[in-house]
């Protein structure tokens, strides 16, 4: 896994733009998003490996909707569990 997208971008200059995609890992480092060119012989490989990625960030949101659900759930349940008969 790896924590950083693939993007694609047709760089060039103002008179000649690429006719054939450039592939960048844009990652966070720092605290600044920095572009890192990747070897078309790489893509294959480091696709596999951002795509891991993705997909654990989004189980991981899941299970963090999950979390939060099951919290408020206990929540209720000790409210309705508290004996306030001797608050009187």
């Amino acid at each position: 896994m790896i924590n950083a997208c693939l993007i694609e971008r047709f760089l060039g200059t103002k008179k000649k733009k690429r006719t054939t995609p450039a592939y960048y890992l844009s990652r966070k480092i720092a605290g600044k998003t920095r572009l890192i060119y990747i070897p078309r012989e790489e893509l294959g490989k480091l696709k596999k490996r951002t795509d891991k990625w993705r997909e654990y960030a989004l189980l991981m949101k899941r299970i963090n909707l999950l979390s939060q659900r099951i919290i408020a759930l206990f929540r209720r349940l000790a409210k309705v569990q508290i004996d306030n008969s001797w608050d009187k």
